[in-house]
């Protein structure tokens, strides 16, 4: 599949004509905090800091209502359970993350630019240590639960849509799926590379992921432009 030179200079991600997100990453969408009560609101942001600070296995009834200087009894009334609580703290983390990606992202109306904010972006996620530390204490919980995973599986099919959206030439082209599959494999370098951080503080994060990006900028090239071969 080769592409004109006038095409090449729109650079590797392309479409800098489209520079609105993919459906379902609106910048302006309520947060799902919004709908709830005051006292919900409480309990909500009390169970985000009891998270932070204590881990999942802090993460108790008691704990979230003495933070947030209510009754045992408000969170089944509110949520209805603890771990309804805990789907609408994942919808909320969610949430603030996919804002401030698509935010970030849809102000850049150059391809190439967009390009490199989306992998400034992934490099300074794998060194932040407080939002990283609530979702490995999440995550074993999140997987043992039904619905919690579906909503974890809905979170990661969001991320490879919105990076395919910032890589991916045009609508219908050849290298389309080939595009998804790098958008997966670079979340998956991502989320390994913040594992290793987290467990090492003395990594360098930074001298391995310019060889990711280096490795990735060649497959993308290689992908839109239509070449098998090396560089």
């Amino acid at each position: 599949m080769g592409k004109s030179s006038d095409d090449r200079s729109r650079g590797a991600a392309g479409r800098a004509s489209d520079p609105l997100p993919p459906r379902g990453f609106a910048p302006t969408a309520a947060n799902p905090a919004e709908k709830l009560s005051p006292t919900a609101k409480r309990l909500l942001a009390a169970a985000r800091r009891v998270l932070a600070r204590d881990g999942f296995s802090g993460l108790t009834l008691e704990a979230i209502t003495a933070e947030a200087g209510e009754n045992k009894a408000a969170i089944r009334y509110h949520f209805g359970s603890k771990d309804a609580l805990i789907t609408t703290l994942v919808e909320w983390l969610d949430h603030d993350d996919s804002v401030r990606l698509v935010t970030q992202l849809s102000e850049e109306e150059d391809s190439d630019a967009r390009l490199d904010l989306l992998l400034r972006l992934q490099k300074e996620g794998c060194a932040s240590p407080e939002e990283n530390q609530m979702f490995f204490d999440l995550l074993p919980h999140v997987l043992r639960d039904p619905g919690l995973r579906a909503r974890l599986g809905e979170l990661y099919r969001r991320y490879r849509d919105l990076d395919a959206w910032v890589l991916a030439p045009e609508e219908g082209a050849a290298a389309r799926a080939d595009v998804e599959r790098l958008s997966a494999l670079a979340i998956a370098v991502s989320d390994g590379l913040t594992l290793q951080c987290a467990a090492d503080p003395d990594f360098d994060v930074e001298a391995v992921f310019a060889v990711w990006e280096r490795l990735f900028r060649s497959a993308l090239r290689r992908l839109v432009e239509g070449s098998e071969g090396p560089e």
